[in-house]
Formats: structure tokens, C-alpha cells, sequence
């Protein structure tokens, strides 16, 4: 299901992947999402197999260095530590390996056609799409994080409702790497993260509430 707002007459989707199950420590297979376009878009399922990841890199620095201002990249992790820390979850870093993953990935979605959906991969996985220059980092980070509004901590748990926002503060994940392409007048965002989130079982010690301090 999609998560679907209208903001200054420009569309704007995002979708979560999730997993709704527990099998001990490690990840089961993740929920593959149904697919969708992007606004405007129909939907276009494809039979490519997931990326295979690139290979290791260098340890992630806490963000990409910038010769003037901050890079989009560093954007990303700023807006996404700036939530973090309203949840008790420390800071992010930004992998480069995350970050090829995701670019490679993006690429995908608009060379088929600007179709909308999961890689299916080991990461944790979020996506936006809205009308080309109408989103920044800042931006897409805070869709994502509005989802707060439908969680119940009470009943904590996975939703495609509020998917994004769980990967976003969920305390286990450490790294992050973004991509972005254009496509039809729309910017699709792709972010990866490791460890991923949104495993059952989980969410009442990995989502906390906000003055959880």
C-alpha cells in the first residue's frame, strides 16, 4: 500500500519495506510490497533480479565531506539524526557501499519505466517519489518521519502506514546511504540501511516514544 499526500499541488508517494516476522537475530525473508508507479505512472512489475550488492568499502565517515555547504548526502544524515535523537537512537553514518546500492537501484526503477518498488534486498529499504525539485532531503525525511502520528507505542508493531517512520528511528540501525534519479518530471529517492529495521518482536525496545530520556 502506498502512502499517498498532496503538498502545493505536486504528488508525493513513499512506501516502506517491512517484515513481519522474527526469527531470532537474523532477518527473515522481507515482505516484498506490492508495486506501483510513481505519480502519474502505472503499475510494471519487472522480472530483473535484485542488484547484487558492490563491493566493500572503506569504514562510512559520520558524513561525506563538502566543499561548500552541506551535500545532499550530508543533508540526508542530518535530517534523519535530527528525528533519531528525539527517539534515543544514535546518530547515523553514511556508507558509500549503502549509497551505491541504493543509486544502483534508483537506476533500476527508471530504466524500467519509472516503476516504484523494492529491490527485495538484505537492507532495510525506504522510497519517495514527488514532482522533480519539489523535495529536498529535509523534506523526504520528514514524510517519512510524519508517519509518527499513526504508530501506536502502545501496540507497537510493523504497518505500511507507518514503515518509514520505524526504519527511520529504529535504535539497531547504524548506517544509511541514499540515491536519487529523475524520471518524467519526478525525483524518486532511494534510501538503504544497515542493520535494517522493522523486524516483529522488536519494535518496543527499537521504536521509542519521544522524552524517552
Amino acid at each position: 500500500m502506498l502512502a499517498v499526500a498532496m503538498r502545493s499541488s505536486s504528488i508525493f508517494v513513499s512506501m516502506a519495506l517491512g517484515c513481519a516476522v522474527a526469527c531470532g537475530g537474523a532477518p527473515a525473508p522481507a515482505q516484498q510490497p506490492p508495486v506501483s508507479g510513481p505519480p502519474g505512472g502505472t503499475a510494471d512489475p519487472w522480472t530483473d533480479p535484485p542488484a547484487s550488492d558492490p563491493p566493500p568499502e572503506a569504514p562510512p565517515a559520520a558524513v561525506p565531506p563538502a566543499a561548500h555547504g552541506m551535500t545532499e548526502s550530508a543533508a540526508l544524515v542530518a535530517a534523519h539524526n535530527r528525528v533519531r535523537a528525539k527517539h534515543c537512537a544514535a546518530p547515523l553514518t553514511w556508507s558509500p557501499k549503502l549509497a551505491a546500492v541504493a543509486q544502483k537501484w534508483a537506476a533500476h526503477l527508471r530504466d524500467s519505466g519509472c516503476t516504484f518498488g523494492h529491490s527485495g534486498g538484505s537492507y532495510g529499504e525506504n522510497l519517495a517519489a514527488g514532482t522533480s525539485g519539489m523535495m529536498d532531503p529535509e523534506a523526504v525525511v520528514t514524510m517519512w518521519y510524519d508517519e509518527l502520528k499513526g504508530y501506536s507505542f502502545k501496540q507497537p508493531g510493523f504497518s505500511m502506514q507507518t514503515g518509514h517512520f520505524t526504519q527511520v528511528v529504529w535504535r539497531g540501525t547504524t548506517q544509511v546511504g541514499c540515491g536519487k534519479v529523475e524520471c518524467k518530471g519526478n525525483d524518486i529517492w532511494v534510501c538503504e540501511y544497515d542493520p535494517p529495521g522493522n523486524w516483529e518482536g522488536q519494535y518496543r525496545e527499537q521504536v521509542l516514544p519521544t522524552g524517552c530520556r
